[in-house]
């Protein structure tokens, strides 16, 4: 195995591990995660973080059992996530209301995640 491509699965799997993470958090504890990310608390708000939370839930469990398996699909589990990535950062980039520190930070952090993504699924070894 190259160097690269060592490299690149130990990207997309920290990936996958930190979506798990925040997959969870937001699934489990949506008030808590509403309020750090959207300064709201609010039941509407908490139903699209649990939503959310179970997308990169989902996303991650993909990616970490196509990885465990040494399955060629995870490249795409690894697109699939950092397709969302750009998504959200185009999102939280273009609201309105809310703390535009917060915002601009949320975004840099999905798009850094989105690029990093985009890079391990072109270095994944087939």
């Amino acid at each position: 195995m190259a160097e690269g491509d060592a490299l690149a699965g130990l990207a997309a799997r920290s990936i996958a591990l930190a979506r798990v993470a925040i997959g969870v958090s937001a699934t489990v504890a949506p008030g808590l995660v509403g309020r750090l990310q959207f300064d709201s608390s609010a039941q509407e708000t908490r139903i699209v973080v649990r939503m959310l939370g179970a997308r990169d839930l989902a996303l991650g469990v993909g990616a970490l059992l196509a990885a465990r398996h040494g399955s060629p699909g995870l490249r795409g589990w690894v697109e699939a996530g950092g397709f969302a990535d750009g998504v959200d950062a185009a999102a939280f980039l273009r609201a309105q209301p809310g703390d535009a520190r917060r915002r601009r930070l949320t975004a840099m952090v999905a798009a850094s995640s989105a690029i990093v993504s985009a890079w391990a699924a072109r270095n994944l070894d087939d």
